[in-house]
């Protein structure tokens, strides 16, 4: 038998929750995101899994999000499941961010540097935070840091995150690593598992402040498209002479070492790399 569509059944929960429904935001391959208001009259998102997708990497996300308390990272309040129609569904409930994506602001403009400066800091601490929480977010990407307010950057989604306390859910043999290609670290697109670790969100933050504030990628060349410039980074080939010019003429030098071709090429530590990124402002 056919299960209903997800809206029936995010309907279906506000009703039995005493929260009102409001529409549907998107959906992805394993959920769809709908806006509603609880019965407190606040705004929350609903995310509710389609049936059967509640894998380790879904319990994985939900159990990341649950250690992260942050500023800077989406806050998750409500883990619960809801029976409709006889089929069992999991669901979310997190604040609501409604100041749109890093993503639909880049295609309108650049940010400017002093627009850029705070934004950085901000979300190099959400990095240093899930670091210290032995967890790595790999998907670090424009479509993935929303806006609370019009300059408090929040970063979301932790679908593609590593627990460095537990074994990988990646086979080691598998050629690429769970990431967004153009914004992934030269070890994830080559699944080095052993060397995968919080430099590996610095690098993908670095390639984001990259094409914010110089609207390129670190690694691309002259002509290229988006395919050749993932396959520079997956070889190490090093960041371009136009990027590094650019980035230093534009007071932004950390953004440089943030993307070495090696972890150990990137700053070693989230206080140190918030330090020299804070640094700069006097540039």
């Amino acid at each position: 038998m056919a299960t209903p569509p997800l809206e029936e059944v995010a309907r279906a929960i506000c009703s039995g929750s005493g929260h009102s429904f409001d529409k549907k935001l998107g959906e992805g391959a394993f959920k769809e995101v709908f806006l509603i208001t609880t019965a407190e009259k606040e705004p929350r998102a609903l995310k509710v899994l389609k049936p059967g997708v509640a894998s380790e990497r879904t319990e994985r996300e939900i159990e990341a999000m649950t250690r992260c308390r942050h500023t800077n990272i989406a806050s998750l309040e409500t883990v619960a499941t809801f029976v409709h129609s006889s089929v069992q569904y999991v669901y979310l409930v997190e604040e609501y961010i409604g100041g749109g994506t890093l993503d639909e602001r880049l295609q309108k403009q650049q940010i400017s540097r002093d627009a850029l400066l705070p934004m950085g800091a901000a979300l190099i601490d959400a990095i240093g935070h899930v670091a210290s929480n032995d967890l790595v977010h790999r998907d670090i990407k424009p479509a993935n840091i929303l806006f609370r307010t019009a300059d408090q950057p929040v970063l979301v989604d932790f679908g593609l995150v590593r627990d460095l306390r537990k074994s990988s859910v990646t086979v080691t043999w598998a050629t690429c690593g769970p990431c967004t290609p153009l914004y992934a670290s030269p070890e994830q697109l080559t699944n080095d598992k052993a060397i995968i670790g919080w430099r590996s969100d610095q690098f993908s933050l670095g390639v984001v402040l990259a094409f914010a504030g110089l609207g390129m990628h670190p690694f691309a060349r002259p002509g290229d498209d988006p395919a050749r410039t993932v396959l520079r980074v997956e070889a190490r080939e090093g960041p371009s002479a136009e990027f590094i010019e650019a980035a230093t003429r534009k007071g932004l030098p950390v953004v440089i070492q943030m993307v070495g071709n090696w972890p150990v090429e990137r700053i070693r530590k989230p206080a140190d790399l918030l330090n020299a990124w804070q640094r700069q402002r006097g540039s």
